[in-house]
């Protein structure tokens, strides 16, 4: 795609928050973005998801640019991170997966285990739902986007302690909501 202003120039106007420099570099590098997903073997629908996310962590993070160096090397930085994460994200579903058929094997073949767990996760996701606005924003990024405390303080643009806390409490929170349809015991973490 032609555009009449280079790179660094459209970067710096982004840095003073144009959403118009935004809009043009999001033309000019998403379908890169999106064809490097790809051939990282990511679905169309995933590869534009990440490229999406990566234009918004661009945004979040546009007071920090850094007109002087390279626009489509901070790019490509962050979509690898993305892509591991991604990875790692569902790597520790299928691993727990494995872990719980391994361990209970009867799950598998039992409708009713099934329907128990579904039952517990649709608690769970409730109980998230009902969560202050800054805990419910803090405990998806931790716990459904998988990222650490450090890069959640830095995309809000809170401290770590604060993290920490609406993890804390909104970890308990959903406890409180799964003890009270199940009994289970005081020691059972989420």
């Amino acid at each position: 795609m032609k555009t009449t202003q280079n790179v660094p120039d459209l970067v710096s106007q982004l840095k003073g928050g144009s959403e118009h420099a935004f809009s043009e570099l999001f033309k000019m590098f998403l379908p890169k973005i999106c064809n490097v997903s790809r051939k990282m073997f990511l679905s169309k629908e995933d590869a534009e998801e990440i490229g999406q996310e990566v234009f918004l962590l661009i945004w979040k993070n546009r007071e920090r640019l850094k007109c002087e160096l390279s626009f489509n090397a901070y790019l490509l930085t962050i979509l690898k991170s993305l892509i591991i994460k991604k990875a790692r994200k569902e790597a520790k579903r299928i691993a727990y997966e494995k872990y719980v058929l391994r361990m209970h094997p009867s799950l598998e073949a039992e409708p009713e285990s099934l329907l128990e767990i579904s039952e517990l996760e649709t608690i769970a996701m409730a109980a998230v739902a009902k969560l202050p606005h800054f805990q419910k924003e803090v405990y998806i990024l931790k716990n459904q986007k998988n990222m650490g405390t450090n890069e959640i303080a830095i995309t809000m643009g809170i401290s770590k302690r604060t993290v920490e806390n609406h993890i804390y409490k909104a970890s308990k929170s959903i406890k409180m909501s799964l003890m009270a349809k199940y009994v289970m015991p005081r020691t059972f973490r989420v």
